[in-house]
């Protein structure tokens, strides 16, 4: 059976006529690192109050190791939690922030007992030599190590941390998903993670739950949930930004392939989930799974484009390509756009392979049938 550390049962809340949580349920086993991902405004964050008690949820449960812990304030919850903001005492320093926890939590902790366990958990977190010094002459990065710190100290049976990372310089956030990492694998605790980054969701998750307007849409490993979303709110999420509406046209079962038609568009997708001609569906694909062409090019899933804006992305060029009346998202390699001077303006080619499409049923998107074209 299963071992589960944190279950989370129809949880609701409300903040007056602001439905926040609707029926949020959530299984989390023991040890994983579960990533919830969703926007801002979703939830997570009151997720995350009401599993530490800082909140009371309106309905539902929840239990940490089997037991409910709805009756039980945040100081006889066994976890630790790790805020956006690292809310670190501004008239402490680092030793004496980190041990203010166990100070509240543990009265009769002997000197020498405080002392080994905060250097513990400084020598974790690579923060010894910061002992000393005050949070307003630490960086982001170490201010966030120590607030990792104060909450390990405590050896909780859950972690949870509210977008941690968020707030923080682009090489720093890089550093600290790979700490986040090594720290999982040492101390093999629960950790919950909440975060609108899918960069630093599928980086750091041993499963990925998608939480969307209140309510958990998918779970899965982070692959599953990547290449196999259940929902159009999911698919945006993970990344598959092009997105089309139209309907099914003709199902091809012997090359297990189906064409969908959005306006001008004839796509050829995946035949999944029983696709039935005149099925009403929504069609997404991933900026990155799009091959541009120079020359003219002839095939299934081909499209001659023109390219209207262009944007720099790290190694990639992002480029906003007009075909008929839709407009595609295409990554385009630095080195070949440099390469092929791609610039604004220049007529192009796309193509993509009909595996890489996602193909949701959409029964009241109010497309056209094809009967009626």
């Amino acid at each position: 059976m299963e071992r589960l550390s944190v279950e989370l049962r129809d949880i609701w809340k409300s903040y007056g006529e602001n439905v926040v949580l609707k029926g949020l349920t959530l299984s989390v086993r023991k040890s994983e690192f579960l990533c919830v991902l969703g926007p801002s405004g979703c939830g997570k964050t009151t997720m995350l109050n009401i599993i530490a008690g800082i909140l009371k949820q309106d309905r539902g449960n929840v239990l940490i190791d089997g037991l409910i812990m709805d009756e039980k304030p945040p100081e006889e919850r066994p976890i630790g939690m790790v805020f956006q903001d690292y809310l670190l005492f501004p008239h402490l320093n680092v030793f004496e922030n980190v041990a203010f926890g166990l100070k509240t939590k543990f009265k009769n902790l002997s000197e020498r007992e405080l002392r080994e366990k905060v250097y513990e958990a400084l020598n974790l977190l690579k923060i010894e030599q910061l002992k000393s010094r005050y949070p307003t002459t630490l960086s982001g990065g170490e201010q966030q190590r120590v607030a990792l710190a104060r909450a390990l100290v405590l050896k909780p049976k859950v972690l949870l941390m509210d977008e941690p990372l968020s707030s923080l310089d682009a090489p720093t956030r890089e550093s600290l998903r790979f700490e986040l990492k090594r720290l999982h694998s040492r101390l093999r605790i629960t950790v919950i993670y909440v975060t609108h980054d899918r960069v630093e969701a599928l980086t750091l998750a041993d499963r990925l739950a998608i939480l969307y307007d209140g309510r958990i849409e998918q779970v899965g490993e982070p692959r599953e949930v990547f290449f196999k979303p259940k929902s159009e709110a999911v698919a945006f999420l993970v990344g598959a930004e092009n997105r089309f509406r139209g309907y099914v046209s003709s199902v091809n079962p012997s090359d297990g392939v189906a064409k969908v038609v959005a306006g001008s568009l004839e796509v050829v997708v995946p035949l999944e989930d029983n696709l039935k001609v005149d099925e009403h569906v929504c069609v997404f694909l991933r900026p990155d799974d799009i091959t541009v062409h120079f020359e003219k090019l002839e095939g299934i899933n081909v499209f001659k484009g023109l390219i209207e804006d262009l944007f720099l992305t790290g190694s990639f060029i992002r480029a906003k390509v007009s075909v008929g009346e839709y407009y595609f998202i295409v990554d385009i390699p630095r080195d070949v756009a440099s390469e092929r001077e791609v610039n604004v303006g220049k007529t192009i080619y796309i193509s993509f392979k009909p595996n890489v499409v996602v193909c949701l049923r959409r029964p009241f998107c109010g497309c056209p049938l094809s009967a009626s074209v």
